[in-house]
């Protein structure tokens, strides 16, 4: 009897054991945590004291196992940062100097939201996405905080659009791609190339997102030359191009 008390003694233990490391595991070491404040605290006293910085208190990151103080700048909606630090208190990393990619990121929004204005505006019938060139430099045109006006902006666009029809065809594709370009056209929104996907109305479900993809047909980087030929040789090109890619 005493020795079935002491295996379920230690059975009891080992388990809190268990318990305390994966709690460590996903939460820290809230001693770690604080050493993490301190080496920030102390760091701020003589790094970024011209700015307003508010912080957090150290949080731990388990997917690289820093303890990560958050600040921003209550004057800059962009100058948003990380120090991160290990247990001990010593610096692995200051995102200071990265800050411009959160105005990158805000400029990503604003297309995103320019696109559902656009096909809105344009009663285009259909979800249309804008997104930044892929040969867009960011760090050589954004400027951090940057305003963005729609009439002015600060790279060419790629354009994509996702529509339903009955049965799907190259010609529902040209079609979505003339209205898309018409719509950019109008606004003087320069695009550097266009991508469609058509849907069949039987994979549309009540809230007027797609059940499926799988049997819908797309063309992806059309340039516009093509739209504005209505050049359905080249455009059929692109499309078996992809398909040929996708399925090899």
């Amino acid at each position: 009897m005493k020795g079935l008390k002491s295996l379920s003694l230690f059975l009891a233990i080992l388990l809190i054991f268990c318990a305390i490391l994966i709690i460590l595991s996903f939460f820290g070491n809230p001693i770690s945590r604080i050493i993490a404040d301190m080496a920030a605290d102390k760091y701020l006293e003589t790094h970024y004291t011209d700015l307003d910085l508010v912080h957090e208190r150290a949080y731990y990151d388990f997917k690289d196992g820093n303890y990560v103080v958050r600040l921003w700048d209550m004057n800059s909606i962009d100058t948003k940062f990380n120090l991160e630090y290990d247990s001990f208190g010593k610096m692995k990393r200051d995102t200071y100097d990265e800050r411009l990619f959160n105005t990158y990121r805000r400029y990503i929004d604003f297309l995103y939201d320019l696109g559902e204005e656009i096909a809105k505006d344009n009663g285009l019938g259909f979800e249309l996405w804008l997104r930044p060139d892929d040969n867009f430099d960011y760090k050589a045109h954004l400027t951090l905080d940057q305003d963005f006006d729609a009439d002015n902006l600060p790279s060419k666009v790629k354009a994509d659009f996702k529509a339903y029809a009955e049965k799907p065809s190259l010609d529902d594709l040209m079609n979505g791609l003339k209205k898309v370009y018409e719509a950019l056209k109008e606004r003087n929104i320069a695009a550097s190339s266009y991508s469609g996907l058509v849907i069949p109305n039987d994979d549309k479900e009540e809230d007027g997102e797609a059940e499926t993809w799988e049997n819908g047909i797309s063309v992806n980087a059309v340039p516009e030359e093509v739209i504005v030929d209505g050049d359905m040789d080249e455009l059929k090109r692109i499309y078996d191009k992809g398909n040929k890619i996708l399925y090899k």
